[in-house]
């Protein structure tokens, strides 16, 4: 609760015609039935001197009276408090402000008798939420307010209701610890012997009533104790913060009698009129009573705009069907009158109920109110079934038509009273959504992979895609779809996509074509995928150790259902594939049905997926044993793993057949046709050749990008990939056009990196000294410079940067690995390579890039046999990894193993640089 809202809160919201009707801020002494609160005298304590909360129930009338006071303890709260807003509603009562007073050590500051006003702004608040009240707003910027004052502001709303006939509801908010203040209190009071009903939540100690001078009075001190913690996963009504509520119906049937007539349809439809004529349109088209309904409900739906209207009493009178259907807009309360007067001109059974559209399993043990709800739907009965009609939601059709809205109770508005009804959770009989998506992974597990994707969905997950279409221009719309397919799938590139929508069913149907990143994860040589499939995102693991929550419900999310349709295809026949996880199941775990059939068959992996989520509560009783069988039934998680000796994109074989690349290269080239000015969809091709080995592509494209839209981070690249053809002139040209651009460290490394090939070792040095940057920065310049001094010559001086470079950070695998990385490249010092080495890959958790090094170590110690066995060991579990290939076929070669030769020619096939690289440490491979 900020200061600001303590100080000066909105008027509550509790509707009516007009009456006391206030336009402009009234000017008065507080009111004789408040009973004046002293200020505390404390110099310390928390900055809420006073909260003061006094309520009067009279008349049909509800007065408010607020009384603040916050210190002003520093600059921020000076900010905060330095302008006053105070929000009402003048249709439904008056704004009084009695008081707005600095207190300066013994010094009160009159602020409103030095002749200060509020001024009213004349303006609607919530516009873009599509609603309009009516309500004023009066603010004031506190003249000579200070940092240590104490800023007090009383104030009186008064509000009354017409529409409720003379009754009046009042719920209030009971702030608890941690919120704290040195005085703080509610108090409510009413004529003795008057029908006034009070209630507090439950753990709230209960006041006695107190009578004096013919009024009955409560008074609870606040803050509230600390609320004990209750689990997330329970019902609202068990997390609900405290409330004090007090009203003057006498229970819910009352409720429901006295805003029955609001809703009443005689006579609301002009015979031969225009909702008249749409009526005998719908049932010239239709014959049964439940199409007529949803033929009606979609009409409301889609021909009326939401826009609520809360004036003159709007809150809670419903403007006329004929002026709705004039206006062609209306809120709740308009979209279900004129729902009902055509329903009931239709003869379909039907009836006004009022919901609780957030808080619907708190209202049964809510004070009997209208206040208890915010929203009014209809209520049908067709062939003695219940159905829930609600005007202001979306995609109305036959198949959505028999669900029921998550609102758990409704209260008929019937004449002759009526009692809560429940909502009763039923099975839907269409799913939400459903997706049906094909991966094409024919061309390999490690490149991009194309996919098909479909979604169907259906009623209020519908609307929005109705909406857009022919709204706005191909590129917003396909922004859109983007959007929608990232939340389904995760960034790709949209390659095609289309919208459509069935009006007769109200579905929308999504179609996209793409390109994403391989979703194949390897580890020690071996491949595998996750799925992500709705069943996956089912758990039941409530906590209910502690024995205060031992009879609290589990509240479960829905209703909600939805299936995916995947199929995968995979290369070479998909020979050797397995599925890890369940491959077929259909069963019900804490009421959600949850169901899966997957096979793997002709190279073809096809997995039917789905979910229904009831939305009901499990019981306490319950919760126990369907946890067991929840655990028992294990996970729902799918993988799909390859065989070792799957083809990777390093392969020769497939390294040099492109044909299986040709749909990955077309859909690159239809990227590129479709929007030709984008030009990462260029750079997104070169990086697709540049791993599959076309590097005259690779360099094409960015030849393409550079000529219109020259940046550096393009030039860098296109040199990392001029290295790899021995364009060493062109590389340098590059590098340094990009410096020139961009003189970023980025640029400083990649130049450094090409100067020693021309001959310019110095210069490279000289560049990266003047760098700087992070502290991980600095260590990679350091490492950088210490290569470039061996180069040089001054192996030494190379070494004793990393030494102070560890030194720093002791024992840190990284810096181990690359000192023994320099003194095995550079043959220094090698007497030290055995022990420093094996520390950095013990260090490291063996993993390949370090055992790499201590192989190149082992090979300057001529122990080869220990090189080969950790070049083994890297490459079993990294066999991507060129540089330890062509190590290893330089350690067979000198064991006289004829595969040697193979292996060098294969590293060098992936990576030609490593020739140039590797004769710096005098090892020839060419």
């Amino acid at each position: 609760m900020t200061y600001r809202a303590v100080l000066l809160g909105c008027a509550a919201l509790v509707c009516g015609t007009p009456a006391l009707a206030g336009e402009e801020v009234l000017y008065r002494p507080a009111p004789d039935w408040v009973a004046p609160a002293e200020l505390p005298q404390v110099r310390r304590g928390p900055p809420i001197v006073l909260y003061d909360d006094q309520r009067r129930i009279e008349e049909g009338q509800l007065s408010n009276y607020i009384d603040r006071a916050i210190r002003v303890d520093n600059p921020q709260t000076l900010t905060a408090l330095g302008t006053l807003q105070a929000t009402w509603l003048p249709d439904k009562g008056d704004l009084i402000v009695h008081r707005v007073a600095i207190l300066r050590g013994d010094e009160e500051i009159d602020v409103l008798a030095q002749g200060t006003r509020l001024e009213v702004l004349r303006r609607e608040r919530q516009l873009e939420q599509r609603m309009i009240d009516g309500a004023r707003t009066a603010t004031l910027t506190v003249p000579g307010l200070r940092v240590g004052d104490i800023l007090r502001v009383s104030y009186t709303t008064t509000l009354s209701d017409q529409a409720l006939d003379q009754e009046v509801q009042d719920t209030v908010g009971l702030p608890a610890e941690p919120f704290a203040a040195s005085l703080a209190r509610v108090r409510i009071s009413w004529p003795t012997g008057s029908d006034v009903k009070w209630k507090v939540s439950k753990g709230v100690d209960t006041p006695v009533p107190v009578e004096a001078d013919g009024y009955s009075t409560i008074e609870i001190a606040l803050p509230l104790a600390e609320a004990d913690e209750v689990p997330e996963d329970a019902p609202l009504r068990y997390r609900m913060p405290p409330l004090l509520q007090a009203g003057t119906f006498a229970d819910w049937s009352e409720v429901s009698r006295v805003m029955a007539p609001l809703f009443a349809t005689d006579g609301a439809i002009e015979p031969g009129g225009p909702i008249a004529r749409e009526v005998a349109k719908i049932e010239r088209a239709h014959s049964g009573q439940l199409e007529r309904a949803v033929a009606a409900l979609r009409l409301v739906q889609d021909e009326i705009a939401y826009m609520l209207n809360g004036m003159e009493g709007g809150n809670y009178i419903p403007q006329s069907p004929a002026q709705t259907w004039d206006m062609r807009y209306g809120d709740c309360k308009a979209k279900t009158m004129l729902l009902l007067a055509m329903l009931r001109e239709m003869g379909i059974e039907s009836e006004a109920v009022v919901v609780a559209s957030e808080i619907g399993d708190v209202v049964p043990e809510m004070l009997p109110m209208p206040g208890a709800f915010d929203h009014v739907i209809v209520h049908a009965v067709i062939d003695g079934t219940d159905y829930w009609l609600d005007g202001t939601n979306a995609g109305a059709s036959m198949a959505v038509v028999h669900e029921v809205p998550a609102f758990h109770v409704a209260l008929p508005l019937r004449l002759a009273g009526a009692e809560l009804m429940p909502m009763v959770q039923r099975p839907q009989q269409v799913r939400d959504r459903v997706a049906r998506i094909t991966y094409d992974h024919r061309a390999g597990l490690d490149v991009p992979m194309t996919y098909t994707a479909e979604w169907t969905l259906t009623g209020p997950a519908a609307a929005p895609f109705r909406g857009v279409i022919g709204q706005g221009s191909p590129e917003q719309l396909e922004n859109y779809v983007r959007g929608f397919a990232a939340t389904q799938l995760g960034d790709s590139l949209i390659v095609d996509s289309k919208i459509s929508f069935d009006e007769e069913n109200n579905s929308a149907t999504v179609k996209v074509e793409g390109l994403m990143g391989s979703p194949w994860e390897w580890e020690r040589g071996l491949g595998s995928r996750q799925f992500f499939l709705p069943s996956q995102s089912f758990e039941f693991r409530p906590d209910r150790s502690r024995s205060a929550w031992r009879e609290i419900p589990v509240a479960m999310p829905g209703p909600y259902s939805e299936q995916m349709d995947v199929t995968v295809l995979l290369p070479d026949g998909g020979a050797g594939y397995t599925l890890d996880g369940k491959t077929e199941f259909e069963t019900e775990l804490a009421g959600v049905r949850i169901a899966r059939q997957a096979s793997l068959t002709d190279g073809r992996l096809t997995i039917v997926d789905s979910t229904a989520w009831s939305g009901e509560e499990i019981a306490p009783a319950q919760i126990a044993g369907e946890r067991q069988k929840t655990s028992r039934f294990g996970t729902t998680d799918l993988g799909l793993r390859a065989p070792r000796d799957v083809a990777r994109r390093f392969d020769p074989a497939v390294r040099a057949d492109r044909a299986r690349f040709a749909p990955i290269e077309a859909a690159y080239a239809a990227l590129i046709r479709k929007d030709s000015d984008d030009l990462d969809n260029y750079r997104y091709r070169s990086q697709f050749r540049a791993m599959t080995w076309d590097w005259p592509g690779a360099i094409a494209d960015f030849d393409e990008v550079i000529e219109r839209e020259p940046d550096a981070e393009s030039y860098l690249m296109r040199a990392g990939l001029r290295i790899e053809t021995g364009d060493l002139d062109g590389a340098l040209a590059d590098a340094q056009a990009g410096w020139e651009l961009d003189p970023s460290l980025q640029a400083a490394f990649v130049l450094s990196d090409i100067l020693p090939y021309v001959g310019q070792v110095e210069e490279a040095i000289e560049l990266l000294e003047q760098q700087s940057g992070s502290p991980d920065e600095e260590s990679a310049i350091a490492m950088a410079i210490s290569e470039l001094e061996a180069q040089a010559g001054r192996k030494e001086e190379g070494l004793q940067r990393i030494d102070d470079l560890l030194a720093q950070r002791p024992n840190d695998p990284q810096m181990l690995n690359a000192k023994c990385w320099y003194q095995a490249t550079w043959n220094y010092r090698a007497e030290e390579l055995d022990a420093l080495c094996t520390e950095a890959v013990e260090k490291a958790d063996w993993s390949a890039p370090v055992l790499d090094s201590r192989a190149m170590g082992y090979y300057r110690l001529g122990r080869l046999q220990e090189a080969l066995k950790d070049l083994e060991s890297a490459l079993s579990t990294s066999p991507e990894l060129a540089p330890s290939l062509l190590m290893r076929g330089v350690v067979r070669r000198e064991l006289g193993d004829r595969a040697g030769e193979e292996d060098i020619r294969e590293a060098l096939a992936r990576q030609p640089s490593l020739a140039r690289d590797y004769a710096r440490f005098g090892i020839r491979v060419e």
